[in-house]
């Protein structure tokens, strides 16, 4: 293992905690980064499904509480019928159903995800689409509750299945459709988090039964993968502290106008033919 890769996956690891949390896109950061590094020529959907993992890892630890909370709730209202845990089980039907549009985008789209994860046109195209989304946020959810409804589900998870192009912040556009279908700042951040969870988890079991997946992480790259995720994991929980605790909807500006630049950029990288 040489050094410079060593360093190399942990940055890739870092950006992927950092971008994962942040309304910055951590596919499309990937993306422009393993091109621009040269990592992962022929696997970079493959990488991006577990370094999203370790973030998953980190959200699970973050939210444990609320996590267990809707699981063991679901569980009794459905077989002891306990009326105390009704809201938690429709928490848990309300991130079933917002899963389900992603899930689907997923499915229909998994041959063209190879592709679509090396399109450096794409990725620098849903930067801009990202920055466009932050900047108007201020415009969104004028009306809002602390209260979930299928409408919010619906709507939400909408928003989360265009999440799946790489550029396009996954939670940056999660929150948008958090917002618009009502939900007040903090309930918007949890619910596109906690939908994060079934998501991840769905991508990395289906890896693992994909042959030419497991055949081209083994020896070495494991190894550098393995880096990668421990890196995402502790810069993901980073993260989390920082959204919950300093991050408000005023500063959404500020990364879009970020994206402005990194997608431009972008732009100009893929024109020349990095």
């Amino acid at each position: 293992m040489g050094i410079i890769d060593i360093i190399k996956y942990f940055v890739l690891g870092l950006v992927q905690g950092i971008a994962e949390i942040l309304p910055i896109s951590s596919s499309g950061h990937l993306v422009l980064l393993q091109q621009l590094l040269s990592v992962n020529p022929e696997n970079e959907a493959s990488f991006a499904i577990f370094v999203h993992f370790a973030s998953l890892l980190a959200l699970v630890i973050f939210f444990r509480t609320i996590i267990w909370q809707i699981i063991k709730g679901f569980v009794l209202f459905i077989f002891k019928k306990a009326k105390e845990h009704k809201q938690d089980f429709w928490m848990g039907i309300y991130i079933i159903v917002a899963s389900i549009p992603a899930a689907l985008v997923g499915f229909l789209l998994e041959d063209q995800l190879d592709a679509i994860f090396s399109n450096l046109m794409i990725v620098g195209l849903g930067f801009l689409f990202t920055a466009t989304i932050l900047f108007l946020w201020p415009k969104f959810g004028k009306k809002t509750t602390e209260k979930l409804t299928m409408k919010t589900a619906i709507i939400t998870g909408l928003f989360q299945a265009i999440g799946i192009i790489p550029g396009v912040s996954r939670s940056g556009i999660t929150i948008t459709g958090a917002k618009i279908s009502g939900l007040e700042e903090k309930s918007a951040k949890q619910f596109a988090f906690l939908l994060f969870v079934p998501i991840a988890l769905g991508s990395f079991v289906i890896s693992l039964f994909d042959i030419n997946t497991l055949a081209n992480i083994q020896g070495v790259t494991l190894r550098y993968y393995l880096i990668a995720m421990v890196s995402a994991f502790m810069f993901t929980l980073l993260a989390l502290l920082f959204i919950f605790k300093k991050f408000q909807f005023k500063h959404a500006k500020y990364f879009g106008i970020y994206l402005v630049v990194i997608g431009l950029f972008t732009l100009f990288v893929a024109s020349m033919g990095v």
